[in-house]
């Protein structure tokens, strides 16, 4: 990869991760789809999961539990291949937080209420890369 993609890639990520841990997931999802179209390689497929999961915790934030289930499912499914960290990012607890509000998910599915109090949204925590 060519010097000034992965800069931009960089400069995307950065900040993606800053609107994911501000609760617009919608723009995260726009900003790193956006950055994912420049991508090639192996990054690929970790910006298409931070992607699925924005755009999942989008359609809970939304009631959408059936989108949240889907995306929330295939975004963790993708990032578990970069654990535990990617660029900085610790994937291993942004997917465990995933998989915990996917949890909650299934059992509002299943007609137990959202029960927002008992789960919190996942921050993206950023750790230095050795």
């Amino acid at each position: 990869m060519a010097s000034g993609l992965k800069e931009d890639s960089s400069v995307g990520l950065s900040e993606g991760i800053r609107a994911f841990n501000q609760e617009a997931y919608f723009e995260a999802h726009d900003i790193w789809e956006e950055t994912w179209r420049g991508v090639r390689g192996p990054d690929r497929l970790f910006f298409q999961g931070l992607i699925q999961l924005a755009i999942g915790f989008y359609h809970l934030t939304t009631e959408n539990l059936a989108g949240a289930e889907h995306l929330l499912t295939r975004g963790g499914e993708k990032l578990e291949a970069y654990m535990p960290s990617h660029r900085s990012v610790d994937v291993a607890r942004l997917v465990i937080g995933a998989a915990e509000a996917l949890v909650c998910v299934r059992a509002a599915r299943r007609g137990g209420g959202l029960g927002e109090e008992a789960w919190e949204l996942p921050q993206i925590q950023q750790i230095p890369e050795n």
